[in-house]
């Protein structure tokens, strides 16, 4: 099969979504409820036992965590289906193709998700202010859902959800943890490799091997560099943002859905 016989159908997606979010993901709720119930808890016992006093950023800060953490978590097992055999030859005879059950699943991960947890963790926001008003006499601001912080970690979140996406088409088993030990190794990796060229290309600013007495010492380093040194820094660092936004999350769905369509023929067959 090639991408020009490929069918792509809204409708069938639709179909897919109807089908998936239910099925799936109904424990969701259950999930979502003990959180409300737990950071209320939260609210209740800052309010009155440590006296805490409505601060800014707060809400910004926990649905930034929530967001990432069960975003990754979600999108760890968002094809489970396909890799256990009985329930992967039943996935398969759905009468849809590979590229609507990829763009389904990424669907789900991402926009699914996070306008999901905007719109309950708001939701929430609004219920923690009146009930702690109502017991306390005080309560957190109202969380503003078209804040820009938000979008930023929502935008964020699309970028680093798609490289988890991938490593839960190419994992069996422990998906999670296999990307984040992949990502760590990735990682240290790319740091050996910048350290020794950065040493390599800036060797006539170093007295050692990344022996400085201070750390100020860094900044006074790269503000006496030559002012084309500045200009490839600028040229460095726009390389970098074209790469983060707009490279590295279509790249994770396209390689999510032909290894998708590899795992489809070879293991589940």
């Amino acid at each position: 099969m090639n991408l020009r016989e490929e069918k792509f159908s809204i409708k069938r997606i639709g179909l897919l979504l109807r089908r998936d979010i239910p099925r799936g993901y109904g424990g969701i709720l259950v999930v979502i409820g003990a959180i409300i119930a737990l950071l209320l808890s939260f609210d209740i016992l800052n309010f009155t036992l440590f006296g805490e006093v409505p601060r800014l950023g707060h809400h910004e800060s926990t649905f930034s965590t929530i967001l990432f953490i069960g975003g990754f978590i979600l999108t760890a097992s968002i094809f489970k289906e396909i890799h256990k055999r009985e329930s992967a030859q039943s996935y398969i005879m759905l009468p849809a193709s590979p590229l609507e059950k990829t763009v389904s699943r990424i669907l789900i991960s991402t926009v699914a998700w996070a306008f999901g947890t905007l719109l309950w963790y708001t939701a929430y926001s609004y219920l923690s202010a009146g009930i702690t008003e109502l017991i306390i006499g005080t309560h957190h601001y109202l969380l503003n859902p078209f804040q820009p912080d938000i979008w930023w970690s929502i935008a964020h979140y699309f970028v680093l959800q798609s490289v988890f996406l991938v490593g839960s088409i190419y994992f069996r088993k422990g998906q999670l943890f296999k990307t984040l030990l992949s990502l760590f190794v990735i990682g240290v990796v790319i740091s050996i490799v910048v350290s020794f060229a950065v040493r390599i290309i800036f060797a006539p600013y170093f007295s050692g091997m990344f022996v400085m007495d201070k750390p100020e010492m860094i900044g006074s380093m790269f503000n006496s560099l030559p002012f084309h040194f500045s200009e490839r820094f600028t040229l460095l660092e726009n390389f970098g943002n074209v790469i983060y936004w707009a490279i590295i999350a279509p790249l994770g769905w396209i390689i999510t859905y032909f290894r998708f369509r590899e795992v489809q023929i070879k293991d589940a067959v």
